[in-house]
């Protein structure tokens, strides 16, 4: 595994700290809404059954993992910050999951996996953490590992939102570890160049109470599009 500058230009980020305070409720930005509805387009995305290898890019402290595990046959969970696999690795071992594993690794190059090893791979919540240099590759490497046929989620917030466009606009806003937030449209280009057909694309509504009722009243609205949602095939 490379050294975390290499990773990310802001890897002093992904600290004890950081992964720590992952998730925490707050009544407006993390509130229960937020995750019944991740959980739904995570679920969509992905399609899990009994039979199912998962692969999971940017598994962090392992919540998305455990949630998948009970619905799938195995799930491997690779993260580049070494402090993320310790603590997903304890909490696995605290729910005795048999078909959960952790490893440390760059997503641009999994080695210890051989081609056509999962039916799924799942990049939640990472798209926007890594630049094209690192995000090209990953999909790549996904392509690589997938049956043919096999399926690529990526759920991530689309720049296009009007949230996401007054982050960038106001100084102070920005979250440090959100680098490459990315308009849906340049997710789905590039997921295309990768070697993917597009099979699901979909969108999902803010949780933000009252404001959040704009965006489910006016869906085909770009600026109303929250979080980009996709789930597309490896080609032959």
């Amino acid at each position: 595994m490379p050294e975390p500058p290499d990773f990310a230009p802001n890897a002093a980020v992904y600290d004890d700290a950081y992964y720590a305070a992952m998730y925490r409720p707050h009544w407006f930005f993390r509130n229960a809404r937020k995750y019944r509805e991740r959980d739904a387009a995570l679920l969509r995305a992905v399609r899990p059954h009994a039979g199912m290898r998962l692969l999971e890019v940017g598994s962090a402290r392992g919540d998305t993992a455990f949630f998948f595990a009970p619905l799938v046959a195995a799930v491997v969970g690779v993260d580049a910050a070494p402090v993320a696999v310790e603590a997903a690795r304890a909490a696995a071992a605290a729910r005795s999951l048999a078909n959960v594993t952790f490893e440390v690794a760059d997503a641009r190059r999994l080695p210890g996996n051989a081609d056509a090893s999962f039916d799924a791979v799942l990049l939640a919540d990472f798209v926007e953490h890594v630049t094209d240099e690192v995000l090209v590759p990953c999909l790549a490497e996904a392509r690589r590992l997938l049956v043919p046929g096999g399926a690529l989620a990526i759920y991530t917030p689309n720049r296009d939102h009007w949230a996401e466009r007054i982050k960038a606009g106001v100084p102070g806003l920005q979250q440090e570890d959100h680098i490459a937030v990315r308009p849906s449209a340049e997710v789905v280009r590039l997921v295309a160049a990768a070697g993917f057909s597009v099979d699901d694309l979909f969108f999902s509504a803010s949780p933000y109470p009252l404001l959040g009722a704009v965006d489910r009243l006016l869906p085909g609205v770009a600026i109303c599009r929250f979080r980009t949602v996709l789930r597309a095939l490896r080609t032959a």
